[in-house]
């Protein structure tokens, strides 16, 4: 049995007077530990160069760490020989040490284990945290719930910086609470405020600015309320400022001195996302999205989501053994950042993974009283569990199917066609579905048996199993990136390296393409050049006016140029020229379509067109399949309006039927 350990419960309004020291932790409980460490060092580094494909975020921090890498550059982050000014250098220098490190060019392998290693650290101070607001029962529970959670599993093998900013962030608030409410005044406090401080600093090199509200925002709603105001009076704060602005702020010095728009671009990207001001996060402050972090709460924390009232409930009571005033700062923690992140315009899954921690924290204490042999409770009410499992589970597994079904009828078919049938898709998922329906329901009848923590253990493995399954089986097909792998090997293969320099897009970068082609074409404006001609301002009407514009005057000079756009944009270019160049008594320049998307939905096709022919014979336009009627024939009627008589007609394609119910 996983054992206890008593701790001192202060009274929420007493002085902050030093704690009772943690104990050192007993040999069971050090096993523990390192059996935790192991298995999430594991699980973390699992298959790293397999399993699901990269998505955009992803190919953005792998492709930029491997145009850096390649120029030599480590001041300047470039994507597509553009300059990318969106976000702070850290998570490219970690993929391009790794990638050295390894010897090797910069892959998926390389891109991945930075989250690999932020997993291990992020779990690891999960485990520390609780171990001092709840003793080493609780802490060895909230340890195993993260490292067991859909959160670590699934981040853990993707390549965007959130997960690593999370660590960072979760180690700094860590290291601050405990320096200050554990540690009596001495060395220990101050190494520890030192801890706190530079590891927000590496967290604004990872993010900028996130840590200043995802480490501030918490820090302060908890000196509010605890009235700790008296603890920032210490001189060694300053020091621990230093130590915060030491590893971004001579990065941010130097780039602003050499890119003349960094700090247009940082307050557009920044300021102007969070009030909606940006163009493309318009819509995002409608009611509907005032509950839209509660997915990633109840996702990311799977498979104890449904514990998650009865933890933070737990946090506003007293408990034995536990520290209130810890509890309290976990609540804190996750509202203050709860409340931020809603009141935002721009709003992403990901961007709240720094809010989860306190919720492991405070499972942690939840689970390992609710797994407790010796805790007394309702047998109507553990019988009436266990039956909930027995239904819940394989209802929840028959909607799965059918989603999983929907989905390969909507996108799976178009995308997978030649490399699965949809019995291998299905067969993927019903062995994820077996050992999960053959976990829980073990794990049901050993908490039905009063065999609480074996029941914890079998849910641990049952996550555990279906991941090194998922990983490799079933990822794969949920997560295809084949119509821009497709593409983009054309690109790379077919299109002339002679011509490659004259190479653009026409709007927005999809990073696949770039990542998985390594060909590089930046947009027919440079994103900061825009920004300039704006005066520092977005306006998305006076973007899309402008590149119009640029794109007919590449069209009709004499220098060849190709240009990759979405199919939609391509559309919506064709049908704005029609308009704009009839008014002025003009006519569409001649162009060429080179190449497009042979597989995927409408949303995903993308098309090379430019003012010279192909050497290859040039190929008809296809709309894709499963457009409603209606949406064919306006594309068509664009078409047939805009097209010079050079350019090639849309035809229906060929292949699988149409499918029904219209597009995805």
């Amino acid at each position: 049995m996983i054992g206890r350990a008593a701790a001192v419960e202060p009274a929420l309004g007493a002085p902050a007077g030093p704690a009772q020291p943690v104990p050192h932790l007993r040999a069971g409980v050090a096993a523990w530990l390192l059996a935790l460490l192991g298995w999430t060092a594991l699980l973390s580094f699992y298959d790293l160069d397999g399993g699901a494909g990269f998505e955009p975020t992803d190919c953005w921090v792998a492709q930029t760490a491997r145009e850096m890498r390649h120029a030599g550059d480590w001041l300047t982050p470039r994507f597509s020989g553009e300059v990318r000014m969106q976000k702070s250098p850290g998570p490219y220098w970690a993929v391009m040490l790794t990638s050295i490190v390894r010897g090797t060019e910069v892959d998926e392998v390389s891109a991945r284990i930075p989250n690999a290693i932020a997993a291990i650290v992020l779990v690891m101070t999960v485990f520390w945290l609780t171990l001092h607001i709840a003793g080493q029962r609780a802490a060895i529970f909230a340890g195993f719930a993260t490292a067991s959670s859909a959160l670590i599993l699934l981040w853990s093998h993707r390549a965007a910086s959130d997960l690593g900013l999370a660590a960072l962030c979760t180690l700094s608030l860590a290291a601050l609470w405990i320096g200050s409410e554990i540690e009596s005044p001495g060395p220990k406090r101050v190494a520890l405020w030192m801890l706190g401080y530079f590891a927000a600093g590496l967290g604004m090199l990872y993010k900028m600015p996130m840590p200043l509200a995802a480490v501030g925002l918490p820090v302060l709603a908890y000196l509010l309320v605890r009235n700790r105001w008296r603890i920032l009076a210490s001189p060694w704060h300053l020091l621990g400022l230093l130590l915060f602005l030491l590893p971004w702020l001579p990065w941010a010095l130097a780039v602003v001195h050499s890119q003349g728009m960094a700090l247009a671009k940082w307050r557009v990207e920044f300021l102007d996302r969070y009030t909606g001001d940006l163009p493309n996060v318009e819509g995002q402050d409608s009611w509907a999205y005032l509950l839209f972090y509660l997915v990633p709460v109840a996702v990311y924390c799977l498979p104890f989501s449904l514990s998650i009232p009865a933890a933070v409930g737990r946090a506003f009571r007293r408990q034995p053994g536990v520290r209130r005033d810890g509890t309290l700062f976990m609540a804190l923690w996750f509202f203050s950042l709860l409340v931020f992140f809603t009141a935002s315009t721009g709003k992403e899954l990901r961007y709240f993974l720094p809010a989860l921690p306190p919720l492991f924290v405070l499972l942690g204490i939840e689970l390992a009283a609710l797994f407790d042999p010796q805790r007394q409770r309702s047998e109507v009410l553990v019988r009436l569990a266990v039956a909930a499992v027995f239904i819940l589970l394989p209802v929840a597994l028959i909607a799965g199917g059918i989603g999983l079904h929907r989905w390969w009828e909507l996108r799976g078919r178009l995308e997978l066609a030649e490399l699965y049938q949809w019995r291998d898709v299905l067969w993927a998922y019903l062995g994820m579905a077996l050992i999960m329906a053959l976990g829980f329901g073990t794990a049901a009848w050993l908490y039905l048996r009063r065999r609480g923590n074996a029941a914890f253990g079998m849910i641990v493995a049952t996550m555990w199993l279906m991941w090194l399954w998922a990983w490799p089986q079933f990822m794969p097909k949920l997560m295809s990136q084949r119509p821009f792998q497709a593409f983009a090997a054309e690109l790379r293969e077919r299109v002339p390296h002679a011509l490659r320099a004259n190479m653009y897009d026409i709007a927005t970068h999809e990073p696949r393409i770039t990542w998985y082609g390594d060909v590089r074409f930046p947009r027919v404006i440079d994103q900061l050049a825009l920004l300039a001609e704006q005066g520092g301002r977005r306006d998305r009407d006076y973007e899309a006016r402008r590149i119009g514009e640029e794109v007919i005057t590449r069209l009709s000079g004499t220098q060849p140029v190709l240009l990759v756009a979405r199919l939609e944009d391509y559309l919506k270019l064709l049908a704005a020229a029609q308009q704009e160049l009839a008014a002025a008594g003009r006519t569409m320049p001649a162009h060429h379509l080179w190449l497009q998307t042979p597989y995927g939905d409408f949303k995903r096709h993308f098309v090379l067109f430019g003012n010279v022919p192909p050497p290859w014979p040039e190929p008809e336009l296809k709309i894709p399949d499963g457009l409603p009627d209606q949406a064919r024939q306006k594309i068509m009627s664009i078409l047939a309006a805009a097209q010079p008589a050079s350019a090639p007609a849309a035809s229906r394609p060929s292949g699988p039927e149409p499918l029904p119910g219209g597009s995805e």
